[in-house]
């Protein structure tokens, strides 16, 4: 009986190693820097705040960095451009990537 005690104590050892080493990725990668704390404090507005308290720090950042880009095209807008012909024409800025789609990392074996 001693024996089966002896044969599986490490392999639960390493599974329970591995499980936590997964656990420990996934918090590893959803981590925020102080620095990125610091800033959305400066910046942040009652809406950003309620996201925060509802969502997490990661939704919340990603909410402000969301307007941020927003705001940023806005300003540099849809102006007048001239060409030869003598009408105006609007500039439109780039389309912006999906702030939603995350591409995957690896390929997706099937």
């Amino acid at each position: 009986m001693s024996w089966l005690l002896v044969a599986l104590i490490p392999g639960l050892l390493m599974v329970a190693t591995f499980g936590l080493q997964r656990l420990e990725a996934g918090l590893h990668r959803d981590t925020v820097s102080a620095t990125d704390v610091a800033k959305f404090l400066a910046e942040a507005e009652p809406s950003d705040v309620d996201t925060l308290a509802r969502d997490g720090m990661s939704r919340a950042l990603d909410g402000l960095r969301q307007r941020r880009h927003v705001d940023h095209a806005m300003a540099g807008g849809s102006r007048p451009i001239y060409h030869d012909s003598g009408l105006p024409t609007h500039g439109f800025p780039e389309p912006r990537v999906n702030p939603e789609f995350r591409p995957t990392r690896h390929a997706d074996r099937v």
